[in-house]
């Protein structure tokens, strides 16, 4: 459970919720989700964690003389992934089923041992941002202002999102002559186009018809690269034989590159 909530003990916010004196609970301060079907909102009450009443400093009880935090219960109580909720609303008693996940979703996720979606398009490679590259950024213009501190701790802005970043310095090749290297820097919009996730950057290039690729990245001040496609293209297989790389990309991402061979 990763919505934020605060204490019910202060007397002018029981009057604002025009909350009853035997209402009893912590109020939801900022929901995980503002998804309109989301089962928690901005100002409900939880009084209610299955059948255990929470108290207004959010507390429940464990035993005679033991009292915990609230959320301490979720894991013992969620089935299906799913938690009961006794909440109030508007004035109104509601029993709710939250959804709950024992992995936080993030923008910029940790790896965890795992390796990141990536993907080779001529001397550029492209990766899902992760929060180990943060250690890549230095104190200069890299880190003012880059999405990998601004966005770090949000969550998705949107189902499926995550950030794509150059995740290399450029591989040697005559076609980024006069590039400033655009390593850990985040791609904005590939030909104006917004990026969403690194599948979304791939599946754009495979399908791309334009004369030119253009790369903008989200810092201020960064060049945009521009790339004429039919040559980028053709550079690819030589850069990845030049620098002894066996594959074009991560097993996801090289599922969307062939999957044009499908259509």
């Amino acid at each position: 459970m990763f919505d934020l909530d605060q204490t019910l003990e202060n007397p002018a916010l029981r009057r604002f919720l025009k909350l009853d004196k035997s209402v009893e609970g912590t109020v939801v301060h900022q929901p995980f989700s503002t998804d309109p079907a989301y089962a928690l909102k901005e100002w409900d009450v939880i009084t209610k964690v299955g059948a255990t009443p929470v108290d207004n400093q959010g507390r429940v009880k464990l035993g005679a003389n033991l009292r915990v935090y609230f959320k301490y219960l979720i894991q013992k109580t969620a089935k299906n992934g799913k938690v009961p909720l006794t909440i109030v609303r508007a004035g109104k008693e509601l029993q709710v089923q939250l959804p709950v996940s024992s992995q936080r979703p993030l923008a910029i996720p940790n790896l965890d041992g795992a390796y990141p979606s990536w993907f080779v398009y001529g001397p550029l490679v492209f990766s899902t941002a992760t929060r180990e590259m943060i250690n890549g950024l230095t104190s200069g213009h890299l880190a003012v202002g880059s999405p990998l501190l601004k966005r770090f701790g949000d969550q998705p802005a949107f189902p499926d999102e995550s950030l794509v970043a150059v995740s290399s310095p450029f591989f040697p090749h005559k076609l980024v002559k006069g590039y400033d290297n655009p390593m850990l820097q985040v791609v904005k919009t590939i030909n104006g186009r917004a990026v969403k996730n690194v599948g979304d950057l791939v599946a754009f290039l495979r399908d791309s018809k334009d004369e030119f690729i253009t790369i903008e990245f989200d810092l201020r001040g960064a060049e945009t690269l521009v790339f004429p496609r039919a040559e980028i293209a053709a550079a690819t297989d030589e850069i990845l034989a030049d620098n002894g790389l066996r594959s074009q990309g991560s097993a996801d991402t090289l599922a969307v590159w062939n999957a044009k061979a499908s259509r």
